[in-house]
């Protein structure tokens, strides 16, 4: 009713000074002018009610920054979870490749165990025979072309090792004892490759010595064997017919053979003693990681 009252006497004041309005001007118009005004008051005072209201207080952003931060920190676990479920994955498929390396190594060290101790048998007896009995040329003959014919080396299928180490990801094998373990078995064949040059060495010397003793075409026919026999094991080759000649029978000259032949198998023996360890290193990873891992 106030509102409509204002609106009257509005009205009066517009028809009793119509008069001594100028020429041009509508007052139709100013009344519109004028009216506009408390539209706007009221709007601006409705928005500022608004902008009042309990909904939109303290409580309210402080719930709306709770919900965003528990959305990122949700967000955050989810990330760290699918990657450690990721992780997890590749892991365990890289300890099945992993042990399917380590039986590979176990095969390879027992065919070279088997192949360098039937060599240094032979380079032993070798010995014995030069310094008792040179005129059973036929076993020595022998025993010479045996000891060349069964050298093996040792060394390890890292494959999966230098892929995890490349990758980043050695970190992620637990127990850290575990990681120690296998990190020390792939080490440690750092130093077998130094034996395998060292017995290099020794066998380089055998070859160069043989020729002052040993007829190479006799060597030749005892070597015409089936290779396709061979079974990862140690070679047998053929016996020398009858009792081949030695080119010289001379001390100094057997002495220098002989201790070919015995530098040789010392080093071979040492060697082989290192690669048994390393086997029995190797059977022990595989039952931490089959363990581990729970992988027959």
């Amino acid at each position: 009713m106030p509102d409509r009252t204002d609106k009257q006497d509005l009205e009066s004041i517009l028809n009793s000074q119509s008069e001594n309005i100028p020429d041009g001007i509508n007052p139709v118009k100013i009344s519109e002018t004028i009216n506009t005004n408390p539209e706007t008051k009221n709007m601006e005072t409705h928005a500022q009610e608004l902008h009042k209201a309990p909904g939109h207080g303290w409580k309210h952003y402080f719930f709306e920054f709770f919900m965003l931060f528990l959305a990122v920190t949700l967000g955050f676990y989810a990330e760290n979870l699918r990657e450690g479920i990721k992780n997890r994955e590749e892991i365990n498929l890289n300890m099945r490749s992993m042990l399917s390396d380590l039986r590979a190594d176990i095969k390879h060290f027992d065919s070279v165990l088997d192949r360098n101790q039937f060599g240094y048998t032979m380079a032993d007896s070798l010995i014995r025979l030069l310094h008792s009995d040179l005129s059973n040329t036929g076993e020595i003959y022998y025993c010479a072309r045996s000891v060349t014919s069964n050298v093996g080396y040792f060394y390890s299928n890292s494959k999966t090792f230098e892929q995890l180490k490349t990758a980043g990801l050695l970190k992620l094998i637990r127990p850290r004892s575990l990681l120690d373990s296998i990190s020390t078995y792939y080490v440690s064949f750092e130093w077998l490759t130094n034996q395998s040059d060292l017995l290099r060495m020794k066998l380089d010397e055998i070859h160069k010595g043989n020729k002052e003793l040993f007829d190479s075409y006799v060597f030749y026919q005892m070597m015409n064997v089936n290779l396709g026999n061979f079974n990862g094991t140690h070679l047998i080759i053929n016996k020398p017919q009858g009792h081949p000649a030695l080119l010289s029978t001379e001390f100094n000259k057997v002495n220098a053979v002989s201790m070919n032949y015995h530098y040789y198998s010392t080093t071979v023996k040492f060697y082989c003693r290192t690669a048994v360890i390393q086997r029995a290193l190797a059977l022990r990873l595989i039952q931490l990681i089959s363990e581990k891992y729970q992988i027959e």
